[in-house]
């Protein structure tokens, strides 16, 4: 159990320019070694968007997954993203760390992506 908890840091992909309905944002998601808090940790995502002055109110999704998409898990491993908090959150096999659970060396280790997406013509808040 560690009593620094992790950080999330977000690193861009690709974030194109695009004029139709939709934008897509491609990134990294770092986690810092540390503990997990119940409920989710906070990702980041309202100030990346803010930083590429996209409205956050034309939010529509944001996955993550570990790099094999297809599966979209990491070893049990898979990811929540509630904008409610702008928090991601860990489970294994569908259940939530336990609130101080150091995060995983699978998750750590791996290369763990979002694609978030934004309506560009409907303010949806």
């Amino acid at each position: 159990m560690s009593s620094v908890v992790s950080v999330i840091t977000l690193s861009e992909l690709c974030f194109p320019d695009i004029t139709g309905k939709t934008i897509q944002a491609w990134g990294q998601v770092n986690f810092s070694a540390g503990s997990y808090v119940t409920g989710g940790l906070v990702m980041g995502l309202l100030a990346y968007a803010d930083a590429r002055t996209v409205d956050f109110n034309g939010f529509l999704r944001c996955e993550v997954f570990g790099e094999d998409v297809v599966t979209g898990s990491v070893g049990g491993y898979t990811f929540h993203y509630s904008p409610v908090g702008d928090v991601l959150q860990i489970l294994l096999n569908g259940v939530e760390l336990g609130n101080g659970v150091a995060i995983p060396n699978q998750v750590l280790n791996d290369t763990n992506l979002f694609l978030a997406t934004w309506n560009r013509t409907t303010v949806l808040g």
